[in-house]
């Protein structure tokens, strides 16, 4: 192997603007737990953290040198046998302070939905650990330049993936589609080492000083000028993009099994049910959102679709699970130890956090439907989220999407607009109904502008014949 002309030194801080989970597995008492370190305190391991970033920039830019790509990143020929050592080396990321104010780690629990009946799957509840958000990690990489690399590619990658750092594109851990693991570079430098010219050998000592303290502050004449470099070239983008902003016509109510103590002192109460909470927050949780979206698709197409019968169930489903993804559930006869088969869904949705919304607790009872008077010790308590000033941000975004599967959320968007499709629960009373105020939805070039007038139209500026061309190649996959 050829000796290492030089080392380039990445210093910043990772800070994850989402809540995010990078799992270890079925704990004693919650189904997955957070990964920690020996302190107890969540870290972000290399391993994840960089095979994300891999597969998001072969995803995302073209690559014009193969060689020196296999050289930064690593490879192995499996036909070959052969393999190709990684040149860019990350650490594992730690909290960059262990004095953080709050919780760092907080639960939440989901449950699966009956497609065709609209209900929860018995035993289909579970929990999970998070991360909260705006915490910030030590981020320290090192890239090895030897003898016959080539530099100035080593430096586009390295420039253009700090890019997509520093602009939170990359996901990282587990219900990325979900909203979860969205993180941002801060304060990023980047230091260059050299070992061979003679000129230069001051940097070979100033690199051991470096091993001995992991102090640069003081190197800036060590600093490369990122500038001037160029980054790669972009597939170009093909998604689907909705960005939209409704109001809530009442309440909403997506159930909590976990109450602050805090909480209940401040309503003097413990409410059988609360709204979730995300770091003292009210939120619609992305995952409420994916499923309550998926389960919409499945209806339209469903109702639309003119075949029945098992057939007819099928195409639904593969037509569903080819944008949401899926997971296949074994039946009590098959093997134990066989893998369930999993597909990445394609479309992701962003977590929102409700500002201006009122909170309270609203009592209520049951009624004997015959005697027409209240059932005894049937009085129970909830606490919503109320209408006053608020704005819910919907983001929805479709990788790749085929023309007819635009058309499909563009229905769905409609039913969510219209006042058809309600989140959360308690859906039989009235809660969780959204009103429509604005969208912005972006496809390849093209941008479409949504907005409630008070006539009660909608004014959409772009080219509406393109809207509905997406709706007619809807209906033409399904038959109709």
């Amino acid at each position: 192997m050829s000796k290492i002309v030089s080392k380039i030194v990445v210093k910043g801080i990772l800070k994850n603007i989402s809540p995010f989970l990078i799992g270890k597995g079925k704990g004693d008492l919650i189904d997955i737990e957070v990964l920690k370190d020996e302190k107890g305190k969540p870290f972000i391991p290399a391993s994840s953290f960089v095979g994300a970033l891999r597969h998001y920039m072969e995803e995302k830019y073209s690559i014009e040198n193969k060689n020196t790509w296999d050289q930064f990143w690593g490879s192995y020929i499996q036909e070959q046998d052969s393999a190709i050592q990684s040149h860019f080396v990350v650490s594992d990321m730690y909290l960059k302070s262990e004095d953080v104010q709050g919780e760092i780690i907080d639960i939440r629990d989901g449950i699966k939905i009956d497609l065709k009946f609209g209900v929860a799957k018995e035993g289909a509840k579970y929990d999970y650990e998070i991360v909260n958000q705006n915490l910030e990690f030590d981020f320290n990489a090192e890239i090895v330049i030897r003898e016959g690399f080539d530099r100035e590619y080593f430096l586009r990658i390295l420039k253009t993936l700090l890019y997509e750092l520093e602009q939170g594109n990359v996901r990282i851990g587990a219900f990325t589609t979900k909203g979860f693991g969205k993180f941002i570079l801060e304060g990023c430098n980047v230091y260059e080492f050299s070992f061979l010219e003679d000129e230069k050998r001051d940097r070979a000592k100033k690199y051991f000083s470096y091993l001995e303290n992991g102090k640069l502050d003081s190197h800036d004449d060590l600093k490369i000028n990122m500038n001037g470099i160029r980054t790669l070239p972009p597939k170009g983008n093909k998604d689907f993009e909705i960005d939209a902003v409704f109001f809530l016509k009442n309440s909403l109510l997506i159930g909590s099994s976990y109450v602050d103590v805090k909480e209940v002192e401040k309503f003097k109460s413990e409410p059988n049910k609360i709204h979730i909470r995300y770091n003292q927050k009210p939120v619609v949780p992305g995952s409420s959102l994916k499923g309550a979206l998926r389960a919409r698709a499945y209806k339209i197409v469903k109702t639309l679709l003119p075949e029945s019968g098992p057939e007819g169930t099928e195409l639904i489903e593969a037509l569903i699970n080819n944008i949401f993804g899926y997971v296949t559930e074994k039946s009590e006869t098959e093997d134990r130890d066989e893998k369930k088969t999993k597909c990445r869904g394609r479309i992701s949705v962003e977590e929102c956090i409700l500002e201006g919304v009122e909170e309270a607790n609203q009592t209520r009872i049951k009624i004997d439907r015959f005697t027409g008077g209240t059932i005894t010790g049937a009085l129970f308590v909830s606490r919503p989220v109320w209408h006053k000033d608020e704005k819910l941000n919907i983001r929805i975004k479709v990788k790749d999407p085929e023309e007819w599967e635009i058309g499909l959320l563009l229905l769905v968007l409609k039913d969510i607009w219209c006042e058809d499709l309600p989140f959360g629960g308690d859906k039989a009373i009235g809660r969780g109904i959204l009103k429509g105020h604005k969208a912005q939805l972006k496809y390849q070039d093209k941008l479409y502008k949504l907005s409630q007038v008070d006539n009660g139209k909608i004014k959409i500026e772009g080219n509406k014949e393109d809207l509905e061309y997406y709706v007619k190649k809807f209906l033409e996959k399904i038959g109709v």
